[in-house]
């Protein structure tokens, strides 16, 4: 019996003299995926956008320039004409009249005028001899001189008679569309009655506002891009063709215009997106913009440094579709994460997941 209590003491002492393996785990850096390019070289435009309407440069209102009653209208809404192309005939009765008046009135004085041309050269003629009084001569010579003025009035009196005839046949200033027809046929019109509205569409105008701290980099002759709804997939370019010189006080905005040749399908009153060039940059050092990213509160792109991402702070451009220039901080030999930059800290150890793009 004391040798069995013997036996289990020993084992007993042995368990507890054994020693624990070593089971502490050894630490694991985690590593991130990336995708990683160089910075490009490219030429880029610095432009500011806003906001513009369209119009006309060109859009007259063709009044009437002699009274009459409309005879006929010849053209529509919408048509559109030529310069010079008649719109509308209104009644000529009583112009034709008092043109054929005038022209008689010129014909009466031309022959009042000649007989007493042939008096004075007659005249003249005798005073050589000293056959006609000095006061004779001069009295008819004088008369001569006011048949003369006569005869000058009723040919502008025809003139004019002429023209306002002339007058009767509305024809268009200058090519365009015809916007709005205020007349109809039967209506008696009078001198500077509106008759149509006139468009020009060949060459249009926009008008935009700019903010107020964009003044300074604005002016005449910069190119500007634009494009509208009412013609989906084409754009427009013109330049800056006036700057107002003066901030509206009600919205702080400059306005500017800028005029352009209509590339088809633009139409005055619609709205306009612009794009105005500033400046223009060639080979400038750009990065996809997912590659930017904050740390710190400053914008930084990470840097493959062997097996790690470095973070470097950098000072940033322009910024347009998907890419943005990089002002400072890297060149082009650097090699630069974008996919996967979000996910990483100065310092991270990173694995290339894909071909250098």
């Amino acid at each position: 019996m004391k040798l069995l209590w013997a036996l289990i003491l020993f084992i007993l002492i042995t368990a507890c003299g054994a020693s624990e393996p070593d089971v502490t785990p050894q630490s694991q850096e985690s590593v991130t995926s990336v995708v990683v390019t160089h910075p490009q070289l490219r030429d880029i435009d610095d432009v500011l956008t806003a906001l513009g309407s369209v119009e006309s440069i060109n859009d007259p209102t063709v009044s009437a320039q002699a009274s009459g009653q409309v005879e006929q209208i010849v053209v529509r809404e919408g048509d559109r004409v030529e310069v010079g192309q008649l719109l509308a005939i209104l009644d000529s009765t009583l112009h034709v009249i008092e043109s054929a008046k005038s022209a008689a009135e010129v014909r009466r004085y031309g022959v009042l005028l000649e007989n007493q041309d042939s008096e004075v050269k007659r005249l003249l003629r005798l005073a050589e001899s000293k056959s006609v009084s000095r006061d004779k001569l001069e009295d008819e010579q004088a008369q001569l001189e006011i048949l003369t003025a006569q005869h000058d009035i009723a040919q502008k009196q025809w003139e004019q008679h002429q023209y306002m005839e002339s007058k009767t046949r509305i024809v268009a200033p200058l090519d365009g569309l015809i916007a709005r027809r205020y007349i109809s046929p039967g209506d008696y019109v009078i001198t500077g009655q509106p008759l149509f509205d006139l468009v020009s569409v060949d060459r249009l105008r926009a008008r935009i506002g700019f903010p107020e701290h964009d003044a300074s980099r604005i002016a005449v002759g910069k190119e500007v891009y634009l494009t509208t709804p009412a013609a989906p997939g084409v754009t427009a370019i013109g330049e800056v063709a006036a700057v107002n010189p003066q901030i509206n006080m009600h919205n702080r905005a400059l306005e500017i215009s800028v005029e352009f040749d209509n590339p088809g399908g633009w139409l005055p009153g619609a709205s306009t997106d612009v794009a105005l060039v500033v400046e223009r940059r060639a080979q400038a050092l750009t990065v996809p913009l997912m590659a930017v990213v904050i740390r710190d509160g400053r914008d930084v792109v990470f840097v493959v440094d062997g097996k790690q991402a470095r973070a470097v702070p950098i000072t940033v451009g322009w910024r347009e579709a998907g890419w943005v220039e990089i002002v400072s901080g890297i060149n082009t030999s650097d090699l630069i994460v974008i996919e996967g930059a979000g996910l990483l800290s100065h310092g991270s150890h990173i694995e290339v997941d894909a071909p250098v793009l």
